[in-house]
């Protein structure tokens, strides 16, 4: 049943996960290519760097980072997901702000010389490579969620019959993905506590 599930949502959300990872490499390509410092990029690092902070502060560096991670992106994934229902704007939002300050920031770092091969190999792939995914499914069963809802009030103004059973099979099916996003972010935080911290320092 579970399996079933999963596989109807990744059916109906497989083109938005696909337009999800453009809409985020867009805004990647942008902040790359963005001139000058900009105030509000700026605070989003600041807000970063005081994850990092906060963690190094603590007794235990790998397991405060684990925790501060896994919750962070929990959360912000959810709001992507869930609030997707108010016309998309969420999703959308997170995508693209999120490919913003990581192209933001790879502009700063080549600016001041940094080896960007180095920091995308030993900083980013090892977790990326499953944190990414995780925010790409969010987002674009967040864009799902609210095509659906206009679907169903387009169906129900028009007097179609059922107007929202695919908003309801979608609600459905966002508890199965939503699992899949969390177990994802899970395995990434891991991997970012441990790994990824290593290979930072090293």
């Amino acid at each position: 049943m579970i399996k079933k599930t999963l596989l109807e949502a990744w059916r109906d959300v497989r083109p938005y996960f696909w337009a999800a990872a453009v809409i985020f490499l867009a805004g990647l390509f942008a902040g790359s290519i963005s001139n000058g410092d900009i105030g509000w990029l700026d605070k989003q690092l600041r807000s970063i760097g005081e994850i990092a902070q906060q963690a190094n502060e603590s007794d235990n560096v790998s397991l405060s980072m684990f925790w501060l991670i896994l919750v962070n992106n929990l959360v912000a994934t959810a709001f992507a997901m869930y609030l997707g229902i108010a016309a998309c704007i969420m999703p959308l939002f997170t995508l693209a702000l999120n490919g913003l300050v990581m192209g933001y920031l790879f502009r700063q770092l080549a600016d001041e010389g940094e080896n960007l091969w180095s920091v995308i190999v030993k900083g980013i792939l090892p977790h990326g490579i499953l944190e990414l995914p995780a925010v790409f499914l969010a987002g674009a069963y967040g864009i799902l969620l609210g095509a659906r809802l206009l679907q169903g009030i387009g169906r129900s103004v028009t007097g179609k019959p059922a107007p929202w059973a695919r908003f309801a099979a979608a609600m459905k099916g966002s508890i199965a993905i939503y699992a899949v996003v969390a177990l994802l972010l899970l395995v990434a935080a891991v991997i970012e506590s441990t790994l990824t911290l290593y290979l930072v320092k090293s």
